[in-house]
């Protein structure tokens, strides 16, 4: 079984995986797809809290998003020789999430949309807690006005901070179909916010 950080909250921010000093992707890259366990265990390290956090917003269920997760990180380790070095392997570990989900949607039951998770009982600073409510707001809203594909994209987009052609290749769209949906979601969003 893989195991994910002890401190992983779906609330967790999902940039909040940084590299350690001194250690160079492509380099742990290379050595995980030889067969290096440490250096696959890194990866997985590295990445968890984002590819969680990315189910946990499309499933909006923690035990879902929890298997989907281990479910993708199994993919990818079995199918390391498939992935391409010059690009953040970020990208490609949310295509097998994104395609993950998408089977178990299709194979299984529709899950339910559950409230958000209580926030943490760790005390935090008053000013983080005050920005996480704005933007845990505004994506609650994004996901009440939006298509489920509008929502990804704009998650996708801002969130994960995918580049226009990357998040096309993720969600198997063309550039341009991409930014119209970028255009419409925010339209969208512009016109809710006139509503109470």
């Amino acid at each position: 079984m893989i195991s994910a950080p002890s401190t992983l909250a779906p609330e967790a921010d999902p940039g909040s995986d940084p590299a350690p000093p001194g250690t160079d992707e492509p380099a742990v890259l290379h050595a995980a797809i030889a067969g290096d366990a440490p250096a696959r265990e890194e990866i997985v390290r590295r990445h968890h809290r984002r590819v969680y956090t990315y189910l946990h917003q499309m499933t909006r269920h923690r035990e879902d998003a929890e298997d989907l997760t281990q479910q993708t990180f199994i993919k990818a380790l079995r199918h390391l020789d498939r992935v391409d070095p010059d690009r953040p392997v970020i990208h490609w570990l949310i295509t097998i999430a994104r395609n993950t989900a998408l089977n178990h949607f299709r194979d299984g039951p529709r899950w339910s949309e559950l409230p958000a998770e209580i926030a943490s009982e760790t005390a935090s600073p008053a000013r983080r807690a005050e920005d996480r409510e704005r933007v845990d707001h505004l994506w609650e809203k994004a996901r009440r006005l939006l298509a489920p594909r509008e929502f990804e994209v704009l998650w996708l987009r801002f969130a994960e901070e995918m580049s226009i052609a990357e998040l096309a290749r993720v969600v198997g769209l063309t550039q341009i179909h991409v930014k119209v949906i970028i255009h419409r979601a925010r339209h969208r969003l512009l016109k809710g916010a006139c509503l109470p």
